[in-house]
């Protein structure tokens, strides 16, 4: 029997594709990842927010037992911050709780990428307390630190493992990090920091996060725990998107 290149290439296609098809789905959704669906945010016009499986939440049920603040003026300065010296970045706030686990598996692969292509991505946290009193001080803390200049290395401190907040342990952090130590303890109890922490938790009722970790990349909100892959397509796609909710 005679072969010939043409029938040779075809049917080293077709085997190709039969191994392809017969390493099951997962396989075609690497290659071909399906579109990531989403619905608007209502009150936040050109948000879009992916929508959670099951049957939907009151925000921040049963954490808190007082309804949220009412949005900020701005939301888009509330949400990321002052307009960037870099327009082309794509905005991420990441809404974090110190004592969440899945915050702290996020939180290194932000930091990660923000390191790798600093001008790519801009980072504005918005800490969100919702595990209890160390939470809220663990909060605060994060706010001082803002004030700084070192919301960044302040998240990649205290992030990295399992840390119980304690004053003096925010102290000694901070002291570790050559921050003025009297400065951060009056930023700490300062009004503007009570303002952050009520914006934050505005905010995140509006996104329908229940919980945390919740991302805002670019113009689309996402709860939960976010993986590498799953995080730099968001980018790609907030870096791909002909304009941004907040101009």
């Amino acid at each position: 029997m005679t072969v010939t290149r043409r029938g040779l290439a075809w049917l080293i296609g077709a085997v190709g594709l039969t191994a392809g098809l017969s390493a099951g789905p997962g396989l075609w959704r690497l290659a071909f990842p399906p579109e990531i669906e989403t619905e608007p945010v209502p009150g936040l016009p050109g948000f879009r927010r992916v929508p959670r499986p099951g049957p939907a939440l009151s925000p921040l049920i049963g954490l808190t037992a007082e309804p949220p603040p009412p949005l900020p003026e701005d939301p888009c300065a509330a949400l990321f911050g002052p307009a960037p010296e870099v327009p082309e970045a794509v905005p991420v706030a990441c809404f974090t709780d110190i004592r969440c686990p899945w915050c702290r598996q996020l939180t290194p692969l932000l930091i990660a990428r923000a390191a790798r292509r600093p001008a790519a991505i801009r980072i504005a946290w918005q800490p969100l307390p919702l595990l209890g009193e160390s939470s809220v001080l663990a909060a605060r803390a994060a706010l001082a630190a803002e004030v700084q200049g070192a919301a960044l290395d302040w998240q990649e401190r205290t992030m990295g493992g399992a840390l119980v907040p304690t004053p003096r342990g925010m102290r000694e952090i901070a002291a570790g990090m050559g921050l003025d130590i009297a400065a951060f303890e009056r930023d700490m109890a300062h009004p503007r920091t009570e303002a952050r922490l009520a914006e934050a938790r505005a905010l995140a009722a509006a996104f329908g996060f229940v919980g945390t970790p919740g991302l805002v990349v670019g113009r689309v909100a996402i709860l939960g725990g976010v993986d590498g892959p799953m995080l730099d397509r968001l980018i790609a796609e907030g870096r791909a998107a002909p304009g941004s909710a907040c101009g």
